[in-house]
């Protein structure tokens, strides 16, 4: 299991993202004069670095659109917008310094909120620093990675596409979550992808102290080419109308398409020397799938540098915009107890959240610290046996779901059947090849707390 094991102070603790934001919800909001459902899109938005969100922030505080009109703020969040170079910031910064009871006052509310939302400390606490990009994790060995079986007609017509998959590898080495994130001509070859990708398999991959652990939002390029020198040019053609459109919606701030746009760089579709600059600024609009992908760079440091800290605050973002596996792993965070943010009742919170999406991590997670916590307001293990058995709907043997169980039954009174789950768990971990202390340790605890209760 990931763990960072950084002692921090998260951001997101501070910041208000309880409303899932993006721009062009926020904007139209904005536009239709539903300034009440357009302020917190716009605050999020705002508190990210979007430099229209600042703006029309300033003009609700200064208009008194939706609010009641505080000058100050205004001045604020303008000159915020100003110093990201928005173009009608200064013209607005001028009318609004003639209306300040107090210049202090002004500069000590720009002040404060510069130091938490202004270039230089966004800078510090979410933008990465970006890095080369690979795609192959050292960490992850092939047992198993056949290639797409095509259609036999497709080397005769010479049929060319490409197509950009992502997959996760579980802690078994199996595939899971595979998925076709960009693709041309589009679905001309998805389903021969996912039909390959979902049957590779891995050697188990595990982490610094030999545990089992998942690897996430893997990714891999495939393409099919024509023999025939006429269907190779137009189909370049076409591939470079089609990049072309998504660059000039990327441009025009479409999220999802700066989004795409920094995958067709990442996985060398196009060339463009930065990705990470193009899923930042799918991030800074509001874009969920990007904030994730964010934390997961600066969790691997691969497309940017390594940073923490700053990957925990793209997790609260992105979790508390909804997504399961950024809730899963900042979950993972707030569990370790050898953490300054340790807070198991909050690590609960996000992993509820993510089970009810059926993420299967987090369903896992969750049961296990139903079952074992040593909080009395947490600890249920009756809820922990219904989500286990949710979860072997998915994997029947899985060992954590089986040791779950055990425990919860022990729990429960059921002493000889709880041993029999986590004598089972143990196998199962064996047969798996899974590093089997940690089910060891379990089998013999509960079998000593029965013989001490004896």
């Amino acid at each position: 299991m990931l763990q960072l094991r950084y002692s921090l102070a998260l951001l997101w603790l501070t910041i208000s993202f309880q409303a899932h934001a993006d721009f062009p919800t926020a904007k139209a909001l904005f536009e239709q004069q539903e300034y009440s459902q357009a302020k917190p899109k716009l605050e999020a938005l705002a508190e990210l670095g979007h430099l229209e969100a600042q703006y029309l922030l300033s003009r609700m505080y200064a208009e008194g659109l939706g609010v009641d009109a505080d000058i100050k703020l205004a001045y604020a969040w303008t000159l915020i917008a100003r110093d990201g170079k928005h173009p009608l910031a200064d013209k607005q910064y001028k009318v609004l310094r003639t209306k300040l009871p107090s210049r202090l006052a002004g500069k000590e509310v720009y002040t404060t909120l510069n130091n938490q939302y202004g270039k230089q400390a966004l800078l510090g606490n979410l933008y990465p620093s970006a890095n080369r990009y690979v795609n192959t994790s050292s960490r992850l060995k092939a047992i198993s990675q056949p290639e797409p079986k095509y259609p036999s007609y497709f080397e005769r017509a010479g049929v060319a596409a490409w197509a950009v998959a992502h997959y996760d590898v579980t802690e078994d080495g199996t595939v899971e979550n595979a998925n076709i994130v960009a693709s041309f001509p589009i679905d001309g070859i998805n389903e021969y992808v996912l039909d390959a990708v979902k049957s590779w398999q891995f050697e188990p991959p595990k982490d610094l102290y030999g545990d089992p652990v998942r690897m996430e939002l893997q990714s891999h390029t495939f393409r099919t080419t024509s023999s025939a020198g006429s269907q190779a040019r137009k189909f370049q053609r076409d591939s470079q109308e089609y990049t072309d459109a998504v660059l000039a919606a990327a441009k025009a701030e479409s999220a999802k398409y700066q989004y795409l746009y920094a995958v067709l760089a990442e996985n060398n579709i196009i060339t463009d020397p930065s990705p990470v600059n193009w899923y930042l600024q799918a991030a800074i609009n509001g874009y969920q799938p990007a904030q994730y992908r964010l934390a997961q760079c600066l969790i691997t440091g691969n497309g940017c540098d390594k940073d923490p800290s700053k990957a925990l605050n793209w997790l609260g973002i992105s979790a508390d915009g909804g997504n399961p596996k950024a809730a899963y792993l900042l979950a993972q965070e707030l569990l370790d107890s050898n953490n300054v943010n340790y807070n198991p009742h909050k690590a609960a919170g996000y992993l509820e959240g993510a089970a009810l999406q059926e993420y299967m991590p987090a369903v896992t997670e969750y049961a296990s610290l139903l079952a074992m916590s040593d909080d009395p307001t947490l600890r249920d293990p009756q809820k922990a046996i219904r989500l286990a058995e949710q979860g072997r709907a998915v994997d029947a043997n899985n060992p954590n779901l089986l040791s779950t169980l055990g425990i919860a039954f022990i729990e429960l009174g059921q002493q000889s059947r709880g041993e029999s789950m986590l004598q089972q768990a143990l196998e199962e971990a064996k047969r798996r090849n899974w590093t089997i202390e940690s089910f060891e340790d379990l089998l013999a605890d509960y079998q000593t707390v029965a013989t001490s209760t004896n």
